[in-house]
């Protein structure tokens, strides 16, 4: 029997292709791909790495109907079956109007031949007709119904499946949003961090410069202050041309210039 993979969340492709009367499995790791006939996918670039030669079904934007035929189609190419499976095959039970329609002309024309068998008056032919025609009638009527109902049941079935798909994938999309937002604030987090780290760094390179700074003052303020305390031991020799000495009580002595106008 042929295996046919369903990518999350398509549940309810999964159950159609059950309902055919395929072995079909949700696919809970890409890898396993290769194991399978025919692989069902959100989007064919899901695994387009894996560059394998299993036929795929891209699900996007399709019906329900429309992805089932597809499978049977690549199924009969690629030569794993001969011809699609139809629900009544597949399960055995009533599953179609053909079948209701081909009941009903089965009993009709069951109930000609045994009248054109069985010789009978003009009006007790009529009246067998007649009670042969509605017991089909009925017969046909509470088939119609009996399907009818089941077929009411498996759609509910459907809807609710699809509704717990749609809450799933609601999940995981609220879930992706999350971890979208996550990273969005872990992004901005590092990015302050680098930003704290660089003005960290900027600050530390101007407190060096500074210490550099003022260690070159302190070493011109000792240059300079060496210099004039070796300009202060030396004697200054200064020439006074003439002048006058006088020596005051201390012994301290006074040099007074001497005018050139006084000389004359």
């Amino acid at each position: 029997m042929v295996k046919i993979a369903v990518e999350e969340p398509f549940v309810s492709v999964k159950n159609a292709l059950e309902q055919k009367g395929y072995k079909a499995e949700m696919l809970t790791d890409k890898t396993d791909s290769m194991d399978y006939d025919c692989v069902v996918v959100r989007d064919q670039e899901d695994l387009a790495d894996f560059h394998m030669n299993v036929p795929l079904v891209d699900a996007r934007g399709r019906t329900l109907h429309e992805i089932v035929e597809e499978v049977e189609e690549r199924l009969v190419r690629a030569g794993k079956i001969d011809k699609p499976l139809s629900q009544t095959e597949g399960k055995g039970g009533l599953g179609s109007s053909a079948f209701i329609k081909g009941a009903a002309t089965g009993a009709i024309i069951g109930a000609a031949a045994g009248l054109l068998l069985t010789p009978k008056s003009g009006k007790e032919m009529q009246a067998v007709v007649k009670d042969k025609t509605a017991g089909s009638s009925q017969k046909l009527s509470d088939t119609a119904g009996k399907t009818k109902e089941k077929l009411s049941g498996t759609v509910d079935q459907v809807k609710e499946k699809a509704s717990g798909a749609t809450n799933a994938t609601k999940g995981k999309v609220d879930e992706l949003k999350a971890k979208r937002t996550e990273k969005k604030e872990e992004k901005e987090l590092k990015k302050q961090e680098k930003a704290v780290i660089k003005e960290a760094k900027a600050e530390e390179k101007a407190k060096k410069e500074h210490e550099k700074a003022e260690k070159q003052v302190e070493k011109e303020v000792k240059k300079a202050e060496k210099e004039a305390s070796q300009d202060k031991g030396k004697t200054q020799v200064v020439e006074l041309g003439d002048a006058d000495i006088t020596q005051n009580d201390s012994g301290s002595a006074t040099i007074t210039p001497k005018n050139k106008d006084d000389k004359k």
